[in-house]
Formats: structure tokens, C-alpha cells, sequence
């Protein structure tokens, strides 16, 4: 009868729309590298942090980098905002529309994986400055097609001028 319970249970389990936290982590890694990716400055993605359908991706580009914050959509992992330091703040994630119980994860996950991150990349993570909206967010949020000439950059400026700092 055993020999029977298990695969039933695996069978139904499967179905139940359990996500795999490695499979998510990929995803986000590969969403991070899709809109920050450049074969002329090659990114380094890392650590990732996923909590429920959100997720923060920590990279570095060059003299630069900052954290990712992704929202799992109807297309998989969209990119809603970049910053630096402030999105390592809880309260900044629950600002940004993260459940309270996914934004403490988030930070409390992000705060120990950090540890063992070098020094001098956590400082290049630090020169994001402001927040910066992504570019689709960024035209729903103007009226679909109705910005400048029905354009936008790719990612949008500023979206909140007094971003919080940490």
C-alpha cells in the first residue's frame, strides 16, 4: 500500500503550485541579467532573495551596481523598481508594495547572504542613488502610449524624487 501512497502524494503535491525556491532563483537571476546585461560590461548577479512573489537580486556592473526588486506577474518576474542601500530596509519594501511578512524575509534573508559579500561590492551596490521605476511599470503608470512622443527611457527617471535613504 505504501509503494502506492507515495507517488499519489507526490502526483498531488505536484499540482499544488508549490514553487521551487532554486528554480525562482534562477529566474530572477536570468530577469536581472535581461535588463542590466551588456555584453560590453558583464554583470555579476548575487545574492537573490525570494519571498512569496517577490524577490531582490543584488548586482554589480563595472564601477556600479544596486538591488533589483522583482514582482512575479502574469509573465514571469517583472523588474518594479531599482535602488541602492534603501531597499535593504524592510519598511522600504513594504513601501514598494512587498506583504509585510515577505519584506521582513527579504531583508532579514538579504542582511545575512550580505555577509559574506566583499566589502567593495557592497560599496558599488551603494552608489545607486534615488529609485528608478521599469520601464513598463513606468508607461502603464503615463496611460498606455501617452508619454512624450509615446516614448519613454528605458528605465524611468526618478520615479521618487526623496527616496528613503538607509
Amino acid at each position: 500500500m505504501l509503494r502506492w501512497v507515495l507517488p499519489a502524494l507526490a502526483l498531488l503535491l505536484a499540482g499544488c503550485g508549490i514553487t521551487n525556491p532554486v528554480v525562482e532563483e534562477r529566474r530572477v537571476r536570468e530577469a536581472t541579467e535581461a535588463h542590466f546585461g551588456s555584453p560590453l560590461a558583464p554583470i555579476d548577479v548575487g545574492p537573490i532573495v525570494v519571498s512569496g512573489n517577490h524577490a531582490l537580486a543584488d548586482w554589480t556592473q563595472g564601477d556600479f551596481g544596486g538591488r533589483a526588486l522583482f514582482e512575479m506577474g502574469d509573465y514571469g518576474w517583472q523588474l518594479l523598481l531599482c535602488s541602492g542601500d534603501s531597499m535593504r530596509n524592510a519598511s522600504n519594501l513594504k513601501r514598494a508594495g512587498v506583504p509585510d511578512f515577505n519584506a521582513t524575509y527579504i531583508a532579514d534573508e538579504l542582511a545575512k547572504a550580505e555577509l559574506s559579500v566583499p566589502a567593495e561590492r557592497l560599496a558599488r551596490m551603494k552608489r545607486f542613488v534615488g529609485t528608478a521605476a521599469d520601464h513598463e511599470k513606468y508607461l502603464r503608470s503615463l496611460g498606455e502610449g501617452q508619454g512624450a512622443a509615446g516614448t519613454a527611457p528605458s528605465i524611468a527617471p526618478e520615479v521618487r524624487a526623496n527616496a528613503p535613504k538607509s
